[in-house]
């Protein structure tokens, strides 16, 4: 829908961005197969683009799919001055494991784009699809948050998922997060409480 929906908000001269999510919803489609959705949303207009980066790979010890695919990814996406989203998926990850996986991709995009360009890409919390087995939150805690932000280096770190109220938001901003991924945010902005939705 990355082509309708830039058609639409160019035919209303608004000032909103178009993002679109790379290999959901478990970054496990295969680097060649992401790579040429990254190209087509460019092409079909994107601004940003949201890679799930292949956490069970990582999970697995194979660095190597993981550090190809956030290699070429990012390339393709800051040669065109697009945003550079990398989704960990972090409730899928233990504490050890998203400090790991952070350090990783920024250590990659730092050496494929450089310093600079690196504040160009986040890394992000969650896709709001995954589910733990245990019934803890899918989305993003402020633990989660805090520790990539300390791992993160030059990149932004991007909450998503599981915020809910204006308190939620101070408190994963107070975190380290630069962005903020929710589906309630007029309500948040308007003072209004919001259950938690249980999808």
């Amino acid at each position: 829908y990355v082509e309708s929906a830039r058609k639409f908000i160019d035919d209303k001269g608004a000032d909103v961005l178009v993002g679109t999510v790379i290999g959901f919803p478990n970054g496990d489609t295969g680097q060649g197969a992401k790579m040429d959705e990254a190209i087509k949303a460019i092409k079909d207009g994107v601004d940003e683009l949201d890679f799930v980066v292949d956490y069970k790979a990582f999970k697995n010890g194979d660095l190597d799919t993981v550090m190809k695919e956030v290699s070429e990814g990012t390339a393709i996406g800051i040669a065109d001055g697009k945003v550079v989203k990398w989704i960990i998926e972090s409730a899928a990850l233990t504490g050890e494991q998203i400090a790991e996986l952070t350090r990783l991709i920024s250590k990659i995009v730092i050496e494929t784009v450089g310093v600079e360009k690196a504040r160009n890409v986040f890394v992000k919390t969650s896709t709001g699809f995954f589910k733990p087995e245990d019934g803890s939150p899918g989305g993003a805690t402020i633990d989660a948050v805090s520790i990539m932000s300390q791992n993160a280096g030059p990149l932004k770190v991007k909450a998503s998922g599981g915020i809910y109220s204006r308190e939620d938001a101070n408190r994963m901003i107070d975190a380290g997060a630069t962005r903020l991924g929710t589906s309630t945010a007029l309500d948040i902005l308007k003072g209004n409480k919001i259950e938690k939705l249980d999808y």
